[in-house]
């Protein structure tokens, strides 16, 4: 599925992508239950420091987005947490959730066949500047979201050989 980012003329911003994947679900979601890991996806988010350093429901965080070396500081809070499915975690503006590109970040995990799994990508928000065209605003969040989807694939597909490269070597091993 290719990505597919929305942005109305209200502002309002649905980004979606999937990745198919030659994994079983369980293994895909011990991947993505990474919450640092996978919530820096973005290529301008750093590691959240998440409350209790735990990842659950209702946990805050706070989150830094770095531009050309500037830091700004964000807040957020885990939404969603189902085990073995999906989670889902706000990137808000400590001005409030009306500034700075408010944002909902999911991921969800889809069995799709044995040893195959649909890992689905999704960011939901609101474009607030009224200084970026929307034009120009679906431009940036393609390039932005398709560097999110292209980062996971990337995660999962090292993840993938990774598995791959374990099975051979038990394999040899186990012939001796």
């Amino acid at each position: 599925m290719r990505n597919r980012i929305d942005v109305s003329d209200r502002g309002v911003v649905d980004c979606r992508g999937a990745i198919d994947l030659s994994l079983p679900a369980v293994s895909v979601w011990g991947q993505i239950r990474n919450f640092p890991r996978f919530a820096c996806q973005d290529p301008f988010h750093l590691p959240p420091l998440v409350e209790g350093g735990m990842a659950r429901v209702g946990a805050t965080f706070e989150l830094v987005h770095r531009y050309g070396g500037f830091g700004v500081r964000r807040v957020g809070r885990i939404l969603v947490w189902r085990e073995g499915v999906e989670f889902s975690f706000s990137d808000l503006s400590v001005r409030g959730p009306r500034h700075g590109f408010p944002h909902v970040f999911t991921y969800q995990v889809e069995p799709i066949g044995k040893g195959s799994t649909r890992l689905h990508v999704r960011v939901r928000g609101l474009w607030t500047s009224h200084v970026v065209p929307r034009w120009a605003a679906r431009l940036w969040l393609r390039w932005v979201f398709g560097q999110v989807v292209r980062r996971v694939r990337n995660e999962m597909l090292l993840y993938t050989l990774w598995r791959k490269r374990k099975s051979v070597v038990a394999g040899a091993v186990g012939r001796r």
